[in-house]
C-alpha cells in the first residue's frame, strides 16, 4: 500500500474530473430541461432567436412543463444520482441495494426537503411501477424483474442510465467492481438487459477515463469506448440488441435521432448521447448541441454532461452554468462528503488499482 500522502496525491490527479462528472451531470440536466419534450423544430423556434445561440437557465420558456421547475435547477435524473451518492456516504462506500431503494422511495415521496421539495418530480412510469411494487423495499431486484416481465420484457427506458455516473467514479480503479455496481443499481428499478448494458457502458467508460488521469496519461477515448462496448455487450444475448448497442455507441447526433417520437426515452439513445459527448472537445458546444436535439433533453444532457465533464474536467464547464445552479452550495457539500468516502475506499482497498479485469 502507498503512504497516505501518496494516495491522496494520486487522487488529486482525478479530482477535477470527478467534479467535472458530478457537476457536469447536474448542469447538463438543468440545461437540457430548456428543451425537454420539444421537437428540434420547436427548440429552434423557441431559443434560436439570434445568429449565435447561447443557452442559459434564465431564458427557459415558462410553458406548462417547465413552469413547475426553478430556472437553474436539475431534475429527477440528478436527484436519483444524488440518492445513490448519499447512500454510498451513509454506508462507508458500500453498495447496499436495499438502502438505495429506500432512498429512492423516500425521495419519490418527499423529494429533498432541505431544498424545499415536497415530492420527487418527473419520475418515469417504469420507476413509479417498481417503487409501488409490494416487494420493492424488501427485494427491489425482484420487483423490477416482475414489472419488466409483466410488460412483456419489452421496456427499456433511460431511468437507470440517467443516474449512473456516480457508479463510474466509485472504486474506478477496479473495472470489475464498477461493472457489478452498475448492474446491481440499475436493476433496482430497470431489469431489461439493454438498461444494464447502457449503465455498464457509461460507468466503465468514466472509470477508464479516471484511471488514465490517475496515471497522468492522456486518455485514448476511442480505445476506452471500444473496451466499454466489449464489456457492455456481454450483457446482451439478443443479436439485434448487440447491433443496436454498437450503432448507438458509434453514432453521430443525427444518427441518434434524439427527438424520435415515442422512442425519446430509449436507454440506448441516452447512452449514445453520452458517448457522443465524450468524443467532443468543447463542453458548452456539446451540451448546446445535445439540448437543441430536443426529445428527452434533460436526461440526455445529464449523461452527456457527466461524460464530457469527466473527460474535460470541471474547469471546462462554463462558469455561469455552475454558479447559476440554484442549489450549488448544497450540491458541493454532498460532493465533498462523497470525496471523503472515495479517498477512504482508495486507501483501504486491497484490489488491483490497474483496472485489470
Amino acid at each position: 500500500m502507498a503512504a497516505a500522502e501518496e494516495v491522496s496525491s494520486e487522487l488529486n490527479e482525478v479530482l477535477p474530473h470527478v467534479n467535472g462528472t458530478l457537476i457536469g451531470n447536474c448542469v447538463g440536466d438543468a440545461i437540457g430541461l430548456l428543451t425537454e419534450f420539444m421537437t428540434k423544430k420547436q427548440a429552434k423556434q423557441t431559443y434560436k432567436t439570434t445568429k449565435t445561440l447561447k443557452l442559459d437557465y434564465s431564458i427557459m420558456v415558462e410553458d406548462f412543463h417547465r413552469s413547475r421547475s426553478d430556472k437553474g435547477d436539475w431534475t429527477d435524473d440528478s436527484d436519483q444520482m444524488l440518492c445513490i451518492l448519499q447512500s454510498l456516504v451513509a454506508n462507508n462506500g458500500d453498495i447496499v441495494v436495499t438502502d438505495i431503494a429506500a432512498r429512492f422511495k423516500d425521495w419519490a415521496n418527499k423529494g429533498f426537503q432541505e431544498l424545499g421539495d415536497t415530492c420527487g418530480k418527473g419520475i418515469g412510469t417504469t420507476t413509479v411501477a417498481v417503487l409501488n411494487h409490494s416487494k420493492f423495499l424488501e427485494n427491489p431486484h425482484l420487483a423490477s424483474r416482475e414489472v419488466w416481465e409483466n410488460s412483456g420484457r419489452n421496456i427499456a427506458p433511460n431511468g437507470a442510465v440517467m443516474r449512473t455516473s456516480i457508479l463510474g467514479i466509485h472504486r474506478f480503479w477496479n473495472l470489475v467492481e464498477v461493472e457489478q455496481n452498475a448492474i446491481d443499481v440499475c436493476r433496482i428499478t430497470h431489469h431489461d438487459p439493454r438498461c444494464v448494458a447502457s449503465c455498464v457502458a457509461v460507468c466503465t467508460a468514466i472509470a477508464q477515463m479516471l484511471q488514465s488521469f490517475m496515471a497522468k496519461s492522456k486518455p485514448d477515448v476511442q480505445a476506452i469506448i471500444s473496451k466499454s462496448h466489449s464489456i457492455a455487450e456481454r450483457h446482451l444475448e439478443d443479436s439485434n440488441y448487440r447491433d443496436e448497442l454498437k450503432f448507438h455507441m458509434n453514432g453521430s447526433l443525427l444518427d441518434l435521432n434524439l427527438e424520435e417520437g415515442p422512442k425519446i426515452g430509449y436507454t440506448f439513445k441516452t447512452m449514445g448521447a453520452g458517448v457522443w459527448a465524450l468524443r467532443q472537445s468543447d463542453f458548452e458546444k456539446a451540451l448546446t448541441d445535445v439540448t437543441m436535439e430536443a426529445g428527452d433533453a434533460d436526461t440526455n444532457g445529464a449523461v452527456a454532461g457527466a461524460m464530457i465533464g469527466c473527460h474535460l474536467g470541471y474547469s471546462a464547464i462554463p462558469n455561469r452554468w455552475i454558479t447559476d445552479l440554484v442549489h450549488l452550495e448544497w450540491l458541493q457539500a454532498q460532493i465533498k462528503s462523497y470525496l471523503d468516502i472515495l479517498l477512504a475506499c482508495y486507501k483501504s482497498s486491497t484490489c488491483s488499482k490497474s483496472g485489470d479485469e
